[in-house]
């Protein structure tokens, strides 16, 4: 039996609903299905449970310092709010219903690590909206209070939170300035930096403040001198040694870090005083990059010319001697250098390669298109066909084929093809996808000639450092083929 057309559609809304449709569409957070009420009663209970923390500290001083665990429906509460403030709609929301300072009164005032976990969480979120960024920025109070907290709380969670804040506001520059002016301010900032780097055993956290640490001393020399200190290069050591020495982000900055005090005045003294722990991280670090058949360089450019960086400043520190002691323990910095240097070569190559592949293609299709109106090549005149080809490549074997014949054949070959995939349009595709590759590997160019100067500049030091005797002989002596 046929079903007509009405019985296969979805039954109508009920009457009710449509008559208060309105109602319900107005407590929609935008184009979002969350709810303007939900939101709002959130944030009352969050000002309730901030208040009832308060009321019990009148109440009984001698706990005012005791930790407060939250209700877990409350915590739940909470942190569904937490994940709804990655959408703009909810954070525009937020911003109306004045969140920014019921989010920093319940800092100042909670004893509970999981309500300021929270609480600073949904501040890092609204950071990372266009604009809202600099509301928060703005505020003196919220610099404040999260500055203050590095020094007043040890939970992990918060302090993970907290950074990743800070972190959002230095990466935009709108924002960058006015936090800038108060951790130059603080007198405790650098050593709560060096602190974690040190002692902490969160890679969240460490990456947090690492970051911080890199863009703090990469955009303000004045920082850049109060952090280069010896106590700075044992925390990033310590750093690297609980996220690892294998590639990731915070190994990265942490690295930088340490190649931006060597910029310093007093970055021999800063290095030599812990020159065996740095020069046995880095070297392990360009293990785990370099320890295979070839090196790949992409997207690794920058890391290994810090590496190299600080080795050449790890060599030449005073007294030198003890830096050549540790080129002759452990030579893996050097035969990791040849690597690099060979691959820097090869994609020389692959770049001069793609490089006339892409000029070759453009004078083809300037033949063709120079060429009258849907009119293609008269293979006819001189094909390189099969049997042309055939006869090609045994004059190639017997070595009668001059190079103009060779190049004559190959040519027209290359021509016709051409002919042939211009017309199913795959020339362009053809000469699109050499262009992006040759972009690509023209984007890591200038990177590639910074580590290509920082391990020439690496074997210079090593070359200024050693005994005077013959340099060439005492390399070949311990190093095969290194002269």
């Amino acid at each position: 039996m046929k079903m007509s057309d009405e019985e296969y559609k979805n039954p109508s809304p009920p009457s009710e609903l449509l008559e208060h449709e309105n109602e319900y569409t107005a407590d929609m957070i935008g184009d979002t299905v969350f709810s303007k009420h939900w939101l709002f009663t959130a944030l009352m209970k969050l000002i309730q449970e901030v208040d009832g923390e308060s009321s019990a500290n009148k109440e009984g001083d001698d706990e005012k310092d005791d930790i407060v665990d939250v209700d877990d429906d409350l915590q739940t509460e909470l942190c569904r709010l937490w994940d709804m403030s990655m959408n703009k709609d909810v954070v525009l929301c937020l911003i109306e219903f004045k969140a920014i300072d019921i989010l920093v009164g319940a800092l100042t005032k909670t004893r509970a690590p999981r309500l300021a976990e929270i609480s600073v969480g949904i501040l890092g979120n609204m950071a990372c909206c266009k604009g809202v960024g600099s509301q928060i920025t703005d505020s003196e109070g919220v610099r404040q209070v999260v500055l203050l907290m590095l020094d007043a709380y040890s939970d992990t969670p918060t302090l993970v939170e907290t950074t990743r804040l800070i972190v959002v506001c230095l990466s935009t520059e709108n924002t960058r300035e006015l936090w800038l002016a108060d951790i130059k301010k603080s007198k405790t900032f650098v050593e709560n930096m060096r602190f974690i780097l040190q002692s902490s055993t969160s890679s969240d956290l460490i990456k947090n403040v690492a970051n911080i640490v890199d863009q703090l001393m990469d955009i303000e020399e004045e920082i850049c001198s109060a952090f280069s200190t010896p106590e700075l290069v044992l925390a990033v050591v310590e750093g690297m040694k609980q996220v690892g020495v294998v590639w990731s982000e915070a190994a990265e900055s942490l690295l930088h870090i340490l190649t931006l005090v060597r910029t310093t005045a007093e970055d021999s003294s800063c290095l030599a005083l812990h020159r065996e722990s740095v020069f046995s991280l880095v070297t392990d670090f360009l293990h785990s990059l370099c320890d295979c058949a070839m090196v790949t360089l992409e997207s690794k450019e920058t890391v290994l010319a810090s590496c190299y960086c600080i080795l050449s400043a790890v060599v030449m520190a005073p007294p030198s001697d003890d830096g050549i002691e540790l080129i002759e323990q452990n030579s893996s910095a050097i035969t990791f250098a040849l690597k690099i240097v060979e691959a820097i070569r090869q994609q020389r190559r692959r770049l001069s390669r793609l490089s006339r592949r892409s000029d070759e293609h453009k004078k083809l299709t300037e033949t063709l298109t120079a060429r009258q109106p849907h009119s293609t090549i008269n293979v006819s005149e001189k094909p390189a066909n099969s049997e042309e080809r055939v006869n090609a490549a045994d004059k190639r074997v017997d070595g009668d084929l001059s190079a103009s014949e060779e190049s004559d054949v190959d040519g027209r070959a290359r021509t016709e093809r051409l002919a042939k995939a211009s017309d199913n349009g795959q020339a362009d595709d053809n000469g699109q996808a050499d262009d992006s590759c040759q972009r690509s590997l023209s984007d890591s160019t200038e990177s590639t000639e910074i580590l290509r100067e920082q391990i020439l500049d690496f074997f210079r030091n090593v070359l200024l450092a050693l005994p005077k005797v013959n340099y060439s002989q005492y390399l070949t002596e311990r190093y095969d083929g290194v002269k």
